[in-house]
Formats: C-alpha cells, sequence, structure tokens
C-alpha cells in the first residue's frame, strides 16, 4: 500500500553525492531515500525511544520502505564558495574552500511511501510527521499533512528503454540486507548503500555563474 507525506521546504535545500568529494560537491535537487530513512531513525530514536538494535523487524520496515517522488513548481540552484575546514592525515584542522550548490524550491514536495501493510504505515506515520531537516543540518523542511491517495511518482527511474526528459541524477538508498548496526555510527560495521539513477522531469530555463533556474516540463 502506498501513503503520502508532504513537506514544504522552508530554507534552501543542500545534500551532495554520495560519490563527491568535500572539496568540490554539487546538490542532489532532492532528499535521497538514504538520507530520508536516515532522518526517520534518527526521529525515532530522539523521541520515540526506539530499539533498533533489540528489535529487528522495525528496522526491516524502514529498510524495506520504497520511497518515490512527486515534484511541481521550479528549483533554482545557487552556486557558492564556502569556507570549511579540513584535516589531512593527522595535521590539524585548517581552513579551505570548498564549492557547493544550495537550492531554493518553491514548491511542496510530495515523497510516496509504499510499505507492506497499515500496520508498517501506522509506525511510519508516527514519526515522519516529526522530521523538520532533510540532507545538511539547517536544511528546514515543515511537515504539511499525510494522504492516503498520493499522487502518481512522476521521478521516475532511468530505464534504457524508455524516453523520459529531464535531469539524471543518482540517488543512494538502503542495500536491500543492512542492518542497523551498518548504518550505526558507534558500530565498526560498514554500510551498504545501493544506487539508482532517477530522472526529474525538470529543465533549464536560464543561468548565470552564480545561479541556474530550473522548471518543471
Amino acid at each position: 500500500m502506498k501513503f503520502s507525506a508532504l513537506y514544504k521546504p522552508t530554507t534552501l535545500f543542500s545534500l551532495r553525492d554520495s560519490n563527491s568529494t568535500s572539496s568540490g560537491a554539487k546538490s542532489l535537487f532532492l532528499p535521497s531515500p538514504y538520507s530520508i530513512k536516515m532522518a526517520f531513525i534518527s526521529q525515532a530514536i530522539s523521541l520515540g525511544g526506539e530499539r533498533f538494535y533489540e528489535d529487528k523487524h522495525i528496522f526491516e520496515i524502514i529498510r524495506d520502505t520504497v520511497i518515490s517522488y512527486h515534484i511541481t513548481g521550479s528549483f533554482c540552484v545557487n552556486n557558492c564558495f564556502v569556507k570549511i575546514q579540513k584535516q589531512r592525515d593527522n595535521e590539524p584542522f585548517r581552513s579551505t574552500v570548498s564549492f557547493r550548490e544550495y537550492i531554493y524550491m518553491d514548491s511542496i514536495l510530495e515523497i510516496i511511501f509504499e510499505v507492506k501493510n497499515r500496520d508498517d504505515s501506522a509506525f511510519l506515520q508516527k514519526y515522519l510527521h516529526k522530521i523538520n531537516y532533510f540532507g545538511k543540518k539547517g536544511c528546514f523542511f515543515q511537515y504539511l499533512k499525510y494522504s492516503d491517495h498520493p499522487n502518481e511518482p512522476n521521478v521516475r527511474e532511468f530505464n534504457v528503454k524508455q524516453i523520459f526528459s529531464g535531469i539524471l541524477q543518482e540517488y543512494d538508498d538502503f542495500g536491500k540486507n543492512v542492518s542497523f548496526n551498518s548504518i550505526n555510527s558507534y558500530s565498526i560495521d560498514k554500510t551498504k548503500r545501493s544506487k539508482t539513477l532517477l530522472v526529474l522531469p525538470i529543465s533549464k530555463v536560464h543561468s548565470s555563474k552564480s545561479y541556474t533556474i530550473y522548471r518543471l516540463i
């Protein structure tokens, strides 16, 4: 079954591709499934006291949830050079310049969740409305409402046998067999991410050296 959660972006959004370096990074246009699930786990632990390391089933609900998107409106990508602290080997942190993109979304983002049953849906809806940011800290989103009748996703998975117009980006998600220890920052286990190429139905309409505007096709 499917339901959706609607969020309104309230600040600029930035989430660098997992393949990028800290020195130069373009931003994804949307929060990745991986970042959405990590935001959910953070709220479930902080506010609900969920013990994912004791109950494998509740972690598997999150891991196996299929996430898709319905987008509208425009995106303005701002190019910035910012100062960051970077460490080389065992040297002290030093200030350096890094390239970043910050994205202004002018419309509501609908995130669509596909789960196995109503119990799984009820568990997700227990915490999704408590999430207030995706991606980098400070990239705030305001929860608006849930919908049991979501729109059809218009962000599609890339398929060589079908032609979709738009912008191609790679998004990551939890691997099929990943466990809670694999995504736990305090564990020595390494996480495994699955990667998917998505086609966003937007096209460039205007650009300059400091920004680029994209609109829905």
